[in-house]
């Protein structure tokens, strides 16, 4: 009954085309039996008129609510439902024939059934899309509005982030205006993006759905590059990192290691305090925590500028030098390389496991998902034995080795379903732990019985010394796996930054005008047991999730991490269980 209640929920949450097509598709089969019944002595003629009822429902329905530009999202939304009327077709004409009644009925019920069934789980599964709204026929100007109007209604969030919709009106309607004029399709994603950023929510995010224009707007949205990188440390030196040796500022004396000291006529932390990091891919180069964004700052200022910089630096014999370096090309897969370079170790085999002494095990959790079928049934059951299975397998394979403390690395974890971080912190907290989802009653966000989600501690492990790493890409439902285990009294959470900071339930999407660009939102709050928002920030962008120690970014991290290429934040965490930091 709690799976049905769950569905139940989810369902009122359905955008009106789609609750509707769910609604009219089974709802011919009774239209259909109701006429076998009043006509089951009459002529059959009247089936082979009302045969083609549904498929033309079904046509008026998608003239009216295909997707612009990008029809794959509007066939696998609405397509089943074609095929639902097709075969109502079919079992209309046999009727008509007269001589079988009952088999047609019961079959094409069958298989409506199962379609119906079908795109309940994309939608809510699979698409994970529960409220849709298609905006790709309306101009850039009409979209962005639209858009801003959706987020203002169903966006999780908007008042616990205290979100200004008048003033993101007054902004970004006038840029989708000026992109409209220019007829600037990169300009207006540039915009899209832009407005994402003022959410902080790495789950509101910009998508985009055309593999060329996506190219475009990375390029543009990285910068130029100078042929160089930079990174902040913690006493606030800004450091050249991966100079290119064939670049205008490498020829120009520029090292990695040497300090900048100005950026295009500002003094560098001037500079770095204005930079906004926004980017085109897909939410994951978000930072909406402000301490975590502070890092990556560096990182962006260096695409930023003309044709030509002008850069202050003190080279490596002690004399502050000025330069004008020349731009060459698109700045983005250098911004890639200097951001993932922070990234640590990253495995992509769930639970892969190691020693890394005779002492020290490690375990990397990637992500919060293991089987595509067997996510779905552990989900709505919030179980997962064959997860727990294996975690508990491996640890005592670590164990059996002489492990006796343990790194868990979820740097980079790209979230997933509750119920398999459920299962790995169970392993090590000795005290339940409950959240709910939330949803907003009209005044404020309200926990909901039917939707709880619990760790049932275990225990087995909590007597294990571990260390738990974690950085700003550690996300959504890793956000959750971070903030839990750091409640366990044997970890000690540590890294560079602090995790990623948005782990509200996606289940929103806007397709905006000409169906190239759109955005995904958050509907469905993470709730704790007293009601309050988990992991997410509010409109200070301060973490709830506290690191027990900062990884200190000094100039030898900087060292180790772009030159040498190694794994700084995993040799650290072991230095630190081995007593020997």
């Amino acid at each position: 009954m709690d799976i049905v209640r769950e569905i139940i929920e989810l369902l009122r949450l359905l955008d009106m085309p789609t609750a509707y097509l769910m609604i009219a598709t089974p709802a011919w089969l009774v239209v259909l039996t109701v006429l076998v019944i009043i006509f089951r002595k009459k002529d059959g003629k009247i089936f082979k008129i009302l045969a083609f009822v549904p498929l033309i429902h079904f046509a008026v329905f998608f003239l009216f609510n295909f997707t612009r530009g990008f029809q794959r999202i509007g066939i696998a939304r609405f397509g089943p439902h074609l095929a639902a009327a097709l075969i109502y077709l079919l079992a209309s004409l046999i009727i008509a024939k007269g001589k079988h009644k009952i088999i047609p009925l019961v079959i094409s019920g069958f298989l409506a059934a199962a379609i119906s069934c079908w795109t309940a789980v994309y939608v809510l599964a699979f698409g994970s899309a529960y409220h849709f709204g298609n905006f790709s026929h309306p101009g850039y100007e009409r979209s962005m509005e639209l858009l801003i109007d959706e987020l203002e209604k169903n966006y999780i969030l908007r008042d616990y982030k205290e979100i200004d919709f008048d003033s993101l009106r007054a902004t970004y309607i006038p840029l989708a205006s000026e992109a409209r004029k220019n007829k600037d399709e990169a300009a207006f994603a540039r915009a899209v993006a832009d407005l994402c950023y003022e959410f902080h929510d790495g789950h509101l995010s910009l998508r985009i759905n055309d593999s060329e224009l996506a190219d475009e707007v990375s390029a543009k949205m990285a910068g130029n590059d100078y042929g160089f990188s930079m990174i902040r440390t913690d006493d606030g030196k800004v450091l050249a990192i991966l100079t290119d040796e064939d670049s205008d500022a490498y020829n120009k004396g520029i090292r990695d290691g040497v300090e900048i000291t100005s950026w295009d006529g500002r003094e560098i932390n001037e500079a770095i305090a204005d930079v906004r990091c926004v980017s085109s891919d897909l939410g994951m180069l978000a930072y909406p925590i402000a301490d975590n964004e502070d890092v990556f700052k560096p990182i962006f200022l260096a695409g930023t500028g003309g044709d030509e910089v002008c850069v202050r630096f003190i080279s490596s014999d002690g004399i502050e030098k000025e330069v004008s370096i020349k731009a060459d090309g698109s700045y983005y897969d250098r911004l890639m390389t200097a951001a993932s370079a922070l990234n640590g170790k990253w495995c992509d085999e769930f639970a892969y496991t190691e020693m890394l002494d005779e002492h020290c095990g490690y375990l990397c959790i990637p992500r919060e998902s293991f089987d595509d079928t067997g996510d779905i049934e552990a989900a709505l059951n919030d179980d997962y034995p064959e997860v727990r299975d294996l975690l508990i397998s491996r640890i005592e394979d670590l164990k059996s080795q002489g492990m006796d403390r343990l790194i868990i690395d979820i740097r980079d974890n790209d979230g997933g379903i509750d119920v398999v971080y459920e299962e790995v912190v169970s392993l090590f907290t000795t005290e339940d732990f409950v959240c709910f989802g939330g949803f907003h009653n009209g005044e404020y966000l309200e926990s909901s019985d039917k939707w709880a989600w619990v760790v049932q501690a275990d225990g087995r492990y909590s007597d294990i010394p571990v260390v738990v790493l974690v950085n700003a890409g550690c996300a959504s439902s890793g956000d959750l796996l971070a903030y839990r285990l750091s409640q366990c009294n044997n970890v000690t959470l540590m890294g560079i930054t602090t995790t990623w900071g948005s782990a509200q339930a996606l289940g929103g999407e806007v397709l905006l005008s000409g169906g190239k660009i759109s955005v995904r939102y958050p509907i469905i709050a993470t709730l704790d047991s007293d009601g309050s928002v988990l992991v997410d920030a509010g409109p200070d962008r301060k973490s709830n999730i506290e690191l027990d120690v900062k990884i200190p970014l000094d100039e030898n991290a900087v060292y180790i991490i772009y030159t040498l290429g190694a794994d700084y934040e995993l040799t650290y965490a072991r230095h630190y269980l081995n007593g020997s930091i």
